[in-house]
């Protein structure tokens, strides 16, 4: 094959290109060098793995360099907590405005009491801003100068909020309208509230201690805790008194008079077929009454002030609801005031509505007893026409909670377990007068999850509060939902308002304390065991607003805190 043959090249236009491009390189080269990070020295740990950080870029002008957010990882290396363990991002508000750090941001993770983000939100979204729980009360007779020869009918409505102190006032009112003695029963309805076992499976037993661990009522008071004042009288006979009051329990004295302060007591429900014995323990939450310590191992020299007690238990021909056991050692020397947590339960329950009956001035002829009618359930999770009351005509008097925004501010501020739970019932298609389940009420969250445009990546519920491991969602997740809200105006303000304050109330009264975060972030907390999370704003001393949500699932959490408020100070710096 004959060579090939080219045609002379004139080489002068080409040098001239290549020197061209050389100087633009070498011109260049001082621009690059001051947009690229510095390379990790051999065998050292990278900054940040896996984290995006942006900054706005500002025309002609070189990226700056990626905030350096190597302290947050050192912090939770010296915790314990491994990278796997720590899911977190933080978003800035502003319309278009980059993503500023992520880590794990799509990965599922026990979200703990964050997980009160999202019922809160789906209360507000889905519920009016007027909704109250609301106590209604019905008469089955009419009361003749102050005397009901029938029964008053108290119908809970999910008020997690009542307490003794609302009770004795709303009964003072009552008796006002004119109804003082009740010949028949206080019958407390708490059949709004339709539930099984298997709808706590992943939450924990109500036990005595933790009031916390209550599971959902319609008719609930006082979150079971109350104190016992134990005064040994001049005959040396015990006697007791409670406050918040009690009524148709009798008390147990098994204590030891000797001279030391170490006393115990319990709450046992009576059965009504057997009134002077206490019910067969069994694994329920009202039976779940183990014997606890209380607060009365300190002498009287160094006791706090004894606060003022409800008036003494009086003996009644009525039969008890249930009965406090008093055991251990104790002596009139020994702190007089004691905290008593009683396990949750309907007998509690019944005890503390007649101690405000009681209280309030009326008097009662019968036990306080529970009822279950068949109230309507809907079916489906769409919108029900309204039932007809399992009672007739209108109710004789009612009682309502504060409106939505004070119980969302409650749950948030507190983490209040017992409310949110109530709270996610209460979203159920029709719920007050209709029956609510957790059915219901996990579908009528799933339509609203679609209606915000969240299917995949929703989080996953089990009961509202947190208290489930199983209620698990991303962080990516978290942040669109604090997105939304920031851009609902009927929402922020009253959601805003109801997380805590850095340094300042709530769960974060103690935290942050001197911190730039202080005042600067406004967060939910979440504990739980191998948990802690935050989901919230930050305020970054640029001005700008940042959603962030932070979650650490490790058998290191707690001690991961600090790495935790690290990165939330990393935000306000760096946002």
């Amino acid at each position: 094959m004959p060579p090939r043959s080219f045609a002379p090249i004139d080489r002068a236009p080409l040098r001239a290109r290549v020197a061209g491009l050389c100087a633009l390189v070498f011109a260049a080269l001082p621009l690059i060098a001051h947009a690229a990070p510095p390379m990790p020295a051999a065998g050292e740990r990278s900054a940040a793995p896996a984290v995006t950080a942006v900054a706005p870029a500002r025309p002609e002008v070189p990226r700056p360099a990626a905030p350096d957010a190597s302290d947050i990882w050192a912090a939770f290396q010296k915790a314990g907590v491994k990278e796997s363990e720590v899911a977190l991002l933080a978003q800035p508000l502003a319309p278009g405005a980059p993503l500023l750090i992520s880590h794990n941001e799509k990965l599922g993770f026990t979200l703990a009491s964050t997980t009160k983000v999202v019922t809160t939100l789906a209360s507000l979204q889905t519920l009016p801003t007027s909704f109250r729980w609301r106590t209604r009360a019905w008469l089955t007779g009419a009361p003749v100068d102050g005397r009901l020869a029938g029964d008053l009918v108290l119908v809970g409505g999910g008020d997690a909020t009542l307490g003794s102190q609302r009770l004795i006032d709303w009964f003072k009112r009552l008796h006002k309208q004119g109804l003082t003695q009740v010949h028949g029963h206080i019958v407390l309805d708490q059949s709004l509230f339709r539930l099984s076992e298997k709808d706590h499976v992943n939450t924990p037993t109500p036990q005595a201690g933790k009031p916390h661990h209550a599971w959902p009522d319609a008719f609930v008071v006082d979150e079971a805790s109350f104190r016992v004042v134990l005064r040994q009288g001049a005959d040396g006979r015990l006697t007791a008194s409670f406050d918040p009051p009690l009524a148709q329990v009798e008390v147990v004295d098994q204590l030891a008079g000797s001279g030391r302060c170490a006393a115990q007591a319990r709450f046992e429900p009576v059965t009504p077929e057997s009134p002077g014995k206490a019910a067969p323990a069994a694994p329920t939450p009202e039976l779940a009454s183990p014997v606890i310590p209380v607060a009365a191992a300190l002498p009287a020299a160094s006791a706090p002030t004894e606060a003022t007690a409800a008036p003494e238990t009086e003996t009644t021909a009525v039969p008890p609801v249930g009965r406090v056991v008093v055991s251990g050692h104790w002596s009139p020397r020994c702190v007089n005031a004691v905290t008593m947590e009683a396990a949750p339960g309907r007998a509690l329950t019944a005890a503390l509505v007649a101690g405000a009956w009681t209280a309030s001035g009326g008097t009662l002829d019968k036990p306080v007893i529970h009822r279950e009618t068949t109230a309507p359930t809907v079916r489906g999770a769409r919108r029900a026409r309204t039932p007809t009351s399992p009672y007739p005509g209108k109710p004789w008097a009612t009682l309502d909670s504060a409106p939505l925004p004070e119980l969302v501010r409650a749950i948030n501020k507190d983490s209040n377990n017992l409310m949110a739970r109530n709270l996610l019932l209460s979203i159920a298609p029709g719920f007050s007068p209709t029956t609510s389940t957790l059915q219901l009420a996990k579908q009528r969250l799933g339509l609203w999850f679609k209606k915000i445009g969240m299917t995949q990546d929703a989080p996953s519920i089990d009961n509202g509060s947190g208290l489930a491991h199983s209620e698990q969602g991303s962080v990516f997740a978290m942040v669109q939902l604090l997105q939304g809200a920031w851009n609902d105006p009927k929402v922020q303000p009253v959601f805003l308002a109801s997380l805590p304050v850095a340094g300042a109330d709530g769960t974060l009264a103690g935290r942050f304390k001197g911190s730039p975060a202080q005042r600067n972030a406004f967060l939910k907390t979440g504990t739980l065991t191998g948990v802690r999370s935050l989901a919230g704003y930050v305020r970054a001393s640029s001005g700008r607003m940042i959603a962030v949500a932070i979650v650490v699932n490790s058998e290191h959490a707690s001690a991961g805190v600090p790495a935790m408020d690290r990165f939330i100070e990393w935000v306000v710096r760096n946002g």
